[in-house]
């Protein structure tokens, strides 16, 4: 949580806030003030779009210089990668597009087109994901090492499961950036169930991208994604950890929707049956906590997405009984862990996973020792 208080959350989700949720939120004018929304801005890796949507309001002259001269830096630095980011994915597209292969690009590289919500550009991405058909993995695979993409030294290629829904992660030339190529959304069979790359891809809108040719999801697949990623993949519904970046963004993306939103009632039965409901409930709720946004015309959040929300702001508030909820929570993990180990022992590639695993550990454990 970076030490942030709760109130800390609500004024930089505030200032954060995509527009149309009403007036501008006034901007602490006191540094004191400043300096836990910097770090919680930092720690979540939305200073770069907390810089261009003060820009955007034209409140950044409220903002102290030493602040304001701190974000002002992070924002171009993102730019900037960001700018060499989208060249490796032009690059990438362009090479798949000569091997007849349409790739579908993902959550953050969809960003770096042009035409995206309001401020799509200032988004700090990790990495690039596409998705490519199941039977043209090895082909799109091999022309991106065709053309010096490559694997990273560190990676040990031979513990890499078979079970995961994307291929190594293929570094550019240039060192600029990577690319995932994925096969599936998830590895997870409830979230394939929710949401499978089959059903994306056969909904996915045709772009042409000065001359390139790929496919976007639909604006309900990618809120869908965006959710089940955070809630259910980077288990923010059982931790109650939260992730500003995601869910500021499927913000950002329903307030672009304008009203143009998915059937949520309907999606939700289906989510229900597959045991994802209650996950999506909670970020829709997390959302209108956070960013007012008012949760779908006949969607109710339900018991289990307004427990996860009180836990949640419990942990901020008192503490105590947040590192008593952290406690419970890690006892959940084991528990989920050893259920599963012995599906895990009776699986050959998991035995070279765990050793490559171990030993990094090991190495990490000793160079900061």
């Amino acid at each position: 949580m970076s030490g942030a208080t709760a109130q800390d959350w609500r004024v930089l989700a505030a200032l954060l806030a995509p527009a149309g949720g009403g007036a501008a939120p006034s901007v602490p004018c006191q540094e004191t003030a400043w300096l836990p929304l910097y770090r919680l801005a930092a720690a979540h890796l939305v200073a770069p779009a907390l810089y261009a949507t003060l820009a955007a309001r034209g409140q950044l002259s409220q903002v102290p210089p030493s602040i304001r001269a701190a974000l002002e830096v992070l924002y171009q630095l993102n730019d900037q990668r960001n700018r060499r980011l989208r060249a490796v994915l032009r690059e990438t597209v362009q090479r798949l597009n000569q091997a007849d292969i349409e790739p579908l690009l993902l959550k953050g590289a969809i960003a770096l087109l042009p035409d995206q919500y309001p401020l799509a550009f200032a988004r700090m991405l990790s990495d690039l994901d596409l998705a490519v058909a199941d039977t043209q993995l090895r082909s799109a695979v091999a022309v991106l090492q065709a053309a010096g993409y490559c694997i990273a030294p560190n990676v040990y290629s031979k513990c890499w499961s078979a079970e995961a829904h994307h291929w190594l992660p293929l570094f550019h030339p240039s060192g600029d950036g990577y690319v995932e190529i994925h096969h599936d959304l998830f590895n997870d069979r409830r979230q394939q169930a929710a949401l499978s790359l089959p059903m994306v891809q056969a909904h996915a809108l045709a772009r042409d991208w000065d001359g390139l040719q790929v496919r976007i999801p639909t604006l309900e697949h990618r809120l869908l994604h965006n959710a089940l990623h955070h809630q259910v993949v980077d288990q923010a519904f059982e931790s109650d950890r939260r992730s500003l970046r995601q869910l500021l963004e499927f913000a950002q993306l329903r307030a672009w929707s304008a009203g143009a939103e998915p059937d949520w009632p309907g999606l939700l039965l289906h989510l229900d049956r597959v045991g994802v409901g209650a996950a999506v409930r909670a970020h829709l709720l997390a959302v209108q906590t956070l960013f007012g946004q008012p949760l779908p015309a006949g969607v109710a959040p339900g018991p289990a997405a307004r427990r996860a929300e009180a836990r949640f702001w419990t942990r901020l508030e008192h503490p105590g009984r947040g590192r008593l909820l952290e406690m419970r929570w890690q006892a959940r993990r084991l528990a989920g862990r050893l259920a599963r180990l012995p599906r895990r022992l009776v699986t050959p590639a998991w035995y070279p996973a765990k050793w490559f695993y171990l030993r990094q550990r090991w190495f990490a454990a000793g160079r900061s020792g």
